[in-house]
């Protein structure tokens, strides 16, 4: 998985630099350690969580901003999907963060089971992939870290924001648009939802189940690509 989205990441024209972010045995995953080598990676102690790793991470650049956060576990991270979030990360936000409709991905990927913020606009899932674009951002690193043990309970996610905020979400009246406005409110910043076109950004790998589909979509994947290369060979 981490070779995948290493050679993602190193050969966007969106990207510049990257920094890794955790141990890598190179004599373990020879593929990744000949990649590492080739690119002259840096290396970012990893801290006890994803969120506190951010922060790590966040605290070594904040001089060199902006910074784009994505993980290990998402194989199918692609070309187009960074250019897509980066394209439409441009403006003055401090924070901003990729999301995906959830019947888009269960429409596409019906097997997977994704956890779902459910707005009033409809149903969202994360994507794992996220910019941050100034000093401000700190604090939603911050928040981040707080709510992370909860990341998979979206109602204990929205109660962080008031009590307001979780009625309305309980009720199916809050929108993700006001979500957002409240927590760029409460932390002193502007944070904004990049709404992703692919359903295969917000499948990243948690368990079996999950890496099984993934491998399933990129040997699918493969074959159309032999597919039409054979058929271009015959033309």
């Amino acid at each position: 998985m981490l070779s995948r989205v290493i050679e993602t990441v190193t050969s966007s024209e969106q990207i510049n630099r990257v920094v890794i972010c955790g141990e890598v045995s190179l004599q373990d995953f020879p593929s990744v350690g000949t990649r590492i080598k080739r690119c002259g990676f840096e290396f970012l102690e990893a801290a006890e969580s994803p969120a506190s790793s951010a922060r790590r991470a966040f605290d070594k650049f904040k001089d060199e901003l902006p910074l784009l956060i994505v993980t290990a576990d998402h194989p199918l991270l692609d070309h187009e999907m960074i250019d897509y979030f980066c394209t439409n990360a441009r403006d003055r936000s401090d924070v901003f963060v990729g999301v995906a409709r959830a019947d888009l991905v269960s429409r596409s990927y019906p097997r997977s089971n994704r956890t779902r913020l459910r707005f009033s606009e409809g149903d969202y899932c994360g994507c794992n992939i996220f910019a941050l674009k100034t000093r401000n951002a700190c604090s939603a690193v911050t928040f981040w870290q707080r709510l992370e043990a909860d990341r998979k309970s979206p109602w204990r996610l929205i109660s962080m924001l008031g009590i307001g905020s979780l009625l309305r979400y309980v009720c199916g009246r809050l929108a993700l648009t006001d979500a957002l406005a409240t927590f760029s409110k409460k932390l002193g910043l502007e944070a904004r939802a990049i709404e992703m076109p692919f359903a295969e950004a917000a499948i990243d790998v948690d368990d079996l189940a999950d890496l099984e589909l993934v491998e399933s979509i990129i040997s699918a994947r493969e074959l159309d690509r032999t597919i039409c290369e054979s058929e271009k060979g015959r033309g």
